[in-house]
């Protein structure tokens, strides 16, 4: 129970953050979108630095960029690591192999594991993409209503 609150908590607070960036919504897509790429595809720990690095070279917003890799955690790992694997084992033999490791066989693993991940990755960075212009474009809308006096289609200014 208290795990599930903190994975929701976690997520609120992205999704608080990145709706509030005073960008526009396009380039904070692309930017979360490019954080969740990296941060899906193996980085070995550098992947708020790359995201960085490349938000810069890009010129896309640095903070969405790094909110976007906190897509992979603690909670959710596991559940793209199974899936990257099965997708590779599907693309590569044509079924989901659930067979353990034998000896010499780690470069094949490894092969599987990063052809399904690239996919994966690419597939929630798309996804993201729409959903997160989609929020920022709603919530800014929401705002902008608040902020208009309540009569309907005139304004009074």
């Amino acid at each position: 129970m208290k795990k599930k609150r903190s994975f929701r908590r976690i997520f609120k607070l992205i999704y608080l953050k990145v709706i509030r960036i005073n960008d526009s919504p396009e380039k904070i897509a692309k930017s979360f979108a490019l954080g969740v790429f990296i941060g899906i595809f193996p980085t070995f720990g550098i992947g708020g630095i790359l995201a960085l690095i490349l938000a810069k070279i890009l010129k896309l917003n640095y903070i969405a960029s790094v909110l976007g890799t906190f897509i992979m955690n603690y909670f959710t790992s596991p559940i793209f690591w199974s899936l990257s694997y099965f997708l590779g084992s599907l693309i590569l033999e044509g079924k989901v192999n659930f067979r353990f490791l034998r000896e010499g066989e780690i470069k094949y693993f490894a092969l599987t594991y990063i052809l399904g991940n690239f996919i994966v990755s690419v597939l929630f960075s798309f996804f993201s993409y729409f959903v997160i212009k989609l929020a920022i474009t709603k919530y800014r809308r929401k705002k902008e209503e608040r902020k208009r006096p309540l009569l309907g289609n005139k304004s009074i200014y």
